[in-house]
C-alpha cells in the first residue's frame, strides 16, 4: 500500500503566515472553528496596529528635540513669575508692613532708608545696602521707603527728611538715634550708612 501523508491533528495559521504564498505541502490545511479564524483575524489586527505604533513613535523620537520642550518649560516659569506691578497705594502697605515686621522682631537696630525711584544715586547704592544688611542681619533690618509715596508723610515729617536717600537709625523700641546728612556722591552715602553702624548702641537723643 502506498504511504499517506501523515497529517498532523491540529494546526492554528498564525497572523504573521496568513501573506505567505509558498506553502509546502507537509504544512496541514486545516481550517479552525470560527472561535480560532475570529482570534487570528484579531491577531492580524493587533499586530498591524502595533507596526503602526512603532512607526509613529520611532518618528516621534527622531523629531523629538529637548530644547523646544526646555524653551517651553522656562516661557511658562517665566509666565509665573511676572506679576503685575503694585499701585503706590500697595506699595506704600508694603513697606509699612515691612517696617512694622522689623521693628517688632525685636533686633537691636533698625534703619530706614528714604529714597525716590527717580533717584539715581539712590539706584545705584540698593545693592550696596542689601549687602550691608544681610551682612549684619543678626542684629539689624534696614527698611526701604519711598520719600514720594503719601503713606509715608508723618514719618518724613517727624524724621525732618528733605533729601534722599537719607538713612534714619532706630533702636530697637523704635527711637531715632541718628540720620546720615546731604549726601553728593555713591561714598557719601556708603560712608554715611557706615557711620550709623558704628553708634547703634548709642542712647536715644535729639538730633
Amino acid at each position: 500500500m502506498g504511504s499517506v501523508p501523515k497529517q498532523n491533528l491540529f494546526c492554528l495559521n498564525w497572523p504573521w503566515d496568513v501573506n505567505k504564498q509558498d506553502r509546502s505541502p507537509n504544512l496541514c490545511a486545516f481550517e479552525g472553528p470560527w472561535l480560532f479564524n475570529s482570534m487570528q483575524n484579531l491577531g492580524s489586527l493587533v499586530l498591524n496596529v502595533f507596526n503602526s505604533v512603532s512607526k509613529s513613535s520611532g518618528s516621534w523620537v527622531n523629531n523629538f528635540k529637548p530644547a523646544q520642550l526646555a524653551a517651553g518649560t522656562s516661557q511658562n516659569s517665566n509666565l509665573k513669575l511676572k506679576r503685575k506691578p503694585l499701585s503706590p497705594e500697595e506699595q506704600g502697605e508694603a513697606e509699612h508692613r515691612a517696617f512694622a515686621s522689623a521693628l517688632a522682631s525685636g533686633k537691636d537696630a533698625t534703619v530706614i532708608e528714604f529714597y525716590s525711584p527717580k533717584c539715581s544715586l539712590c539706584n545705584s547704592s540698593l545693592k550696596f545696602v542689601l549687602e550691608v544688611e544681610n551682612r549684619n542681619s543678626d542684629w539689624l533690618h534696614i527698611v526701604l521707603a519711598d520719600a514720594e509715596n503719601e503713606k509715608w508723610l508723618p514719618e518724613l515729617l517727624h524724621y525732618d527728611i528733605k533729601y534722599v536717600p537719607c538713612f534714619a537709625l532706630l533702636d530697637k523700641d523704635g527711637w531715632a538715634l541718628a540720620k546720615t546728612g546731604i549726601p553728593s556722591s555713591r561714598l557719601h552715602v556708603v560712608a554715611g550708612l557706615s557711620h550709623l553702624l558704628k553708634i547703634k548702641r548709642a542712647t536715644c537723643g535729639e538730633w
